[in-house]
């Protein structure tokens, strides 16, 4: 089948999108990637490169023609590309479209006319990425509202997600596919009995979501007894106010030492081999593949109860640790600094946990669905 990923800005940054393709054409299906952007396409992270055959169709790229190129380049900020995306569709005339925000599917349903099957990809918690429909004034969101219309299916990345897709978007059908998580040979796994005494975040430092600062705050409540352990959160910066914050407390409590910002990291996966605990404060996630990865590869968790996704795929007291508070996660992750067994234990059976959502299962998920929506097409 021939699958177009519609993907406004970015394609190459988002790893995900760049691994999904590639199994996607593993399993024989034709791929194009659909974006809009007149800047660079993004940089893939090592491991990450699109397979040769994987076409990238971008309908404001750069030409030869510097006359072409300021258009391009005005074209791109102040003017839709609807009607741009509809002669791409016509003259492509891929089998399905999938649309990985909101943006992408108005980018391909306005003003257009066309069956192709449409799925609308929800790659969060659906309130965070949908609401924000909600809350727009009431002609742009009945405008929004004939765009969903037109989705013959959600996906969503948990099954308790299918009850919080709110009933505006006229769901026709809900289905829940997971992210496909990498599956690592056994010499690749993280050393547990070799203990580094390291706990890391793999995650954007901001406030709202991922909320770096309460594992400061757990662990300034236990750090006087592991004066050797540090704590270090990895992840793109790009609230310096924040950072501040963070910095400025680390500081009062004298932690200097023991607690430090990253930044962004292309080795992820070495990053977890370092470490002995993955500690992971996110309020909700979509189907976190920092926290998938990092236990395909063997590594121990901690999160909260109350946090999306994350309290589905940590199981509490089995892979990791979920924790009511600050001071519940301050004394469970002082329980998993003090047990090397217990860490070894949950590393194990995150392994076997993720074996669940292997490549093969997932993407054969994906190759059910096209088949059902392009026979009813």
């Amino acid at each position: 089948m021939k699958i177009m990923l519609v993907r406004d800005r970015n394609v190459l940054n988002t790893n995900w999108l760049v691994y999904f393709a590639n199994l996607l054409q593993e399993r024989g299906h034709e791929v194009v990637i659909a974006c809009d952007t007149y800047g660079k396409l993004g940089v893939s992270a090592p491991g990450y490169e699109l397979n040769g055959g994987i076409r990238i169709a971008n309908v404001n790229g750069k030409t030869d023609s510097l006359l072409c190129n300021l258009w391009h380049r005005i074209r791109c900020k102040a003017l839709p590309s609807w009607g741009l995306f509809d002669k791409l569709i016509k003259s492509e005339n891929p089998d399905v479209l999938i649309c990985y925000f909101p943006v992408d599917l108005y980018n391909i349903t306005r003003f257009q006319h066309h069956n192709i099957p449409i799925v609308q990809m929800v790659h969060n918690y659906p309130p965070l990425i949908l609401d924000k429909v909600l809350r727009k004034l009431p002609p742009l969101r009945a405008w929004c509202r004939k765009s969903f219309e037109q989705v013959s299916v959600f996906q969503v990345l948990m099954n308790s997600y299918k009850n919080d897709i709110d009933p505006f978007f006229a769901p026709k059908k809900i289905v829940r596919i997971a992210n496909p998580v990498r599956q690592y040979a056994e010499s690749e796994m993280v050393d547990l009995a070799h203990e580094k005494k390291r706990i890391i975040y793999v995650a954007r430092i901001e406030r709202r979501v991922k909320r770096p600062h309460l594992l400061v705050e757990a662990f300034a409540k236990i750090a006087a007894g592991f004066p050797d352990w540090k704590v270090e959160i990895w992840g793109i910066r790009k609230y310096p106010d924040y950072e501040k914050e963070i910095e400025d407390f680390i500081t009062a409590h004298n932690l200097q030492g023991q607690v430090a910002l990253m930044g962004y990291t292309q080795d992820i996966e070495g990053l977890y081999r370092s470490a002995d605990i993955h500690a992971f404060p996110s309020s909700c996630e979509g189907f976190s593949l920092a926290i998938a990865d990092a236990m395909a590869m063997g590594l121990p968790h901690i999160g909260f109860k109350d946090a999306h996704s994350v309290n589905e795929i940590i199981i509490d007291g089995h892979n990791g640790f979920l924790a009511e508070d600050v001071d519940d996660f301050a004394q469970k992750l002082k329980m998993l600094m003090e047990d090397k067994d217990l860490r070894i234990k949950f590393g194990q059976n995150a392994r076997e946990d993720m074996k669940a959502y292997a490549p093969e299962i997932l993407m054969k998920q994906w190759d059910n669905l096209f088949k059902e929506l392009t026979a009813k097409k």
